[in-house]
């Protein structure tokens, strides 16, 4: 087992003791494989909808081990690129359906933690989407009016002047503020999530890889090491490693993000770069930065680049890019030169399941005996917990709201296979950096143009 308590702050600060591993042959009504937010959320309404099934998850490392462990703790409505892409992708009615979903999913996601004592730091703060140079004004622009055209509620435009003097960071230009956001402790969160669903008599075995998933008559076999475990059902949750069974090889790609965390600051440092709100921020360049206030009073700053290694390749040595962290520590303090001298003590990185349509894909296969749930494309914290709701009536059979929403109904868009993969997302990278680091307008490459189209984007 890789070293769980190094891949992230937010796992090395939360002790925990891996549950015990399968051992032996055992028999379940569903099966789920990976003990993420997805598998974890999908085993916690499963339970809640039927209690007296039996039901196992199955994780390689520990719980949260994945992006669940190791993300930024933004839990956002953001289901796209932008809610301007969305609008743009799936049109009005479904656009607003989609969101409106997984704003739910953000307020029931705290209703969660009262009612199971989990103590995530969760605060619903809000968020702001900022422009920190002229060319991303008017994505703030285009956010604006998509929020308006969805008739959204709780969204707010900041002029440059408003914005600064909540942000004291000279680089803003603007923002769009929304109330639905809530930060939070991801660890926390997963492994609260783990005691919930073992207190609904939900089984998790750590520390068991799957190593086959096969069909023998009306049962589906999930076969490991230590034993196998037959199930009338399987659920997928294992987003950027589902690039790992044949099935999905073509359906995401794990793109890396990486993330640094300073030490916590001084009262006089808060106090020069304002930040009182204590929202989640997000700037418009492609690649994005994030960045936010953490409990403790550390600043957590991800993005600037999403390298993609040859072959889907997710490997722990991928975990570390000093490159892209020296490219952090340079930006934070551009954002804020007030903090020039802070100390970073934390840097860490991990896959990202990305799909073409930059959505998440749900659906089933082996006769509806097997399900599955992928491609939250950075930002799964909220639109996880939507994502257990349909794959518990994916399971269960049930047709819903849910399971007709835009992005579940639509189709998986394969990307090329290898080579051509490898060079085209490294093309479209490089001409996409280009234009982030010298703050040009955004102009599409072919490329990503045609994978737009392929996905059933407008824009």
């Amino acid at each position: 087992m890789t070293d769980f308590a190094s891949r992230s702050f937010w796992l090395e600060a939360d002790p925990h003791v891996p549950g015990p591993p399968l051992a032996g042959d055992v028999g379940v009504d569903i099966a789920i494989v990976g003990g993420g937010f997805t598998g974890l959320w999908a085993a916690h309404f499963l339970l809640r909808a039927e209690p007296a099934l039996k039901v196992a998850v199955i994780e390689r490392e520990v719980v949260g081990y994945g992006a669940s462990g190791r993300n930024g703790g933004f839990a956002m409505t953001l289901l796209s690129r932008s809610l301007h892409d969305l609008l743009q992708t799936f049109g009005k009615e479904p656009a607003r359906a989609a969101h409106v979903a997984v704003v739910r999913s953000i307020d029931a996601i705290g209703e969660f933690c009262a009612e199971y004592k989990v103590a995530c730091d969760y605060q619903k703060n809000g968020f702001i989407g900022v422009a920190m140079d002229d060319s991303q004004v008017p994505r703030i622009e285009a956010d604006r009016q998509a929020a308006e055209t969805l008739g959204i509620a709780g969204v707010r435009y900041l002029p440059g002047e408003e914005l600064r003097r909540q942000i004291q960071s000279p680089l803003l230009r603007c923002g769009l503020e929304e109330q639905t956001c809530a930060l939070l402790n991801p660890a926390k969160l997963v492994r609260g999530l783990a005691r919930g669903v073992r207190q609904q008599s939900g089984i998790i075995y750590e520390q068991t890889p799957v190593e086959r998933i096969d069909t023998v008559g009306e049962k589906v076999n999930v076969r490991t090491p230590q034993g196998t475990i037959r199930a009338d059902k399987v659920v997928l949750a294992t987003n950027a490693y589902s690039v790992q069974f044949p099935e999905f090889r073509r359906a995401v790609v794990p793109l890396y993000s990486y993330i640094v965390l300073t030490e916590p600051l001084s009262e006089a440092q808060w106090a020069a770069i304002g930040w009182q709100g204590r929202q989640g921020l997000e700037d418009k360049r492609t690649y994005i930065h994030y960045f936010r206030p953490t409990a403790d009073g550390r600043i957590l700053m991800g993005g600037e680049d999403a390298p993609y290694y040859y072959g889907s390749s997710i490997e722990p040595q991928h975990d570390r890019s000093p490159r892209v962290f020296a490219l952090l520590h340079r930006d934070l303090k551009a954002i804020y030169p007030q903090l020039e001298g802070v100390r970073f003590t934390h840097q860490w990185g991990g896959p990202v399941g990305v799909t073409v349509r930059f959505v998440p894909t749900f659906g089933t296969l082996q006769g509806a005996r097997v399900h599955y749930g992928f491609g939250y494309c950075g930002h799964g914290v909220g639109p996880t917990h939507l994502g257990g709701q349909i794959l518990r009536d994916l399971v269960l059979g049930r047709q819903s709201d849910l399971t007709d929403l835009c992005f579940v109904r639509a189709k998986a868009v394969p990307f090329p296979p290898e080579p051509l993969r490898y060079l085209a997302m490294n093309l479209v990278r490089r001409s996409l950096l280009a234009q982030d680091r010298k703050g040009k307008p955004k102009v599409e490459p072919l490329s990503l143009r045609l994978l737009n189209r392929l996905g059933g984007g407008r824009s």
